[in-house]
């Protein structure tokens, strides 16, 4: 019993860490997601790929230092819903928070955790197929949900995301994302923070700001629209 033991915990570990090269549309990113939520139910950091919360929650602070939160948040990617327990626990105001996410599994737990909130929603919904009409949420967040290459064109699918969350939000949106180089493990979707800024800025028409302290493999971006 002890070697079927020592042999599941190694499965698990070995599934724990492993990482696609990337997804050939949306419904597999969701689907792989779904498979997490279910081997690992009793772990959230391990069904968001986080080594553990805290990194998770060191990546919220650092965004809502670079675009703070107010009136209606949209969380793209918004997994377990972890963003609402750190902005309440911090009592960051906000009027009403809208939570996206392509995982079936995800947006059911997520609602889940969640129930009894006052103005809280969560969705299964893709922002490539089914983007929001523009300007009905003030502050966006794409915190860890762009680090796979989805597609033929990874880089469009991306910039088709930060286009709707951009669109959605009056004021701006704040995103994470990778930059190689940076630790052992090769990263299967990197990009160069300037020129993905410069990017930004030519195709959506965003000011951007990089927020990178040149060590962490993890940067973050905040695109606002030029008359706010």
């Amino acid at each position: 019993m002890r070697l079927l033991g020592r042999l599941a915990d190694r499965w698990r570990r070995r599934i724990r860490d492993y990482a696609p090269r990337g997804f050939r549309d949306v419904e597999s990113c969701g689907a792989f997601y779904d498979a997490r939520a279910r081997l690992f139910r009793a772990d959230e950091a391990a069904v968001l790929e986080y080594s553990s919360l805290d990194v998770q929650r060191q990546l919220f602070a650092r965004a809502v230092d670079a675009l703070p939160p107010h009136g209606r948040i949209l969380d793209v990617g918004c997994g377990l819903g972890h963003l609402v327990d750190f902005l309440d626990e911090r009592d960051l105001a906000y009027d009403a928070y809208h939570g996206i996410d392509v995982s079936p599994a995800m947006v059911r737990r997520a609602s889940e955790r969640l129930a009894g909130r006052e103005g809280i929603e969560v969705e299964r919904r893709d922002l490539i197929t089914a983007p929001f009409p523009p300007g009905g949420h003030d502050v966006g967040y794409l915190i860890s949900v762009l680090g796979y290459p989805i597609g033929d064109d990874p880089i469009a699918s991306m910039m088709t995301i930060l286009r709707g969350a951009f669109a959605a939000c009056t004021d701006g949106v704040v995103f994470t994302h990778l930059v190689d180089g940076r630790r052992e493990r090769p990263l299967a979707f990197p990009t160069v923070p300037d020129e993905l800024a410069a990017r930004c800025e030519r195709e959506l028409g965003a000011r951007a700001t990089v927020f990178d302290d040149g060590v962490d493999f993890t940067y973050l971006m905040r695109l606002r629209h030029p008359e706010g």
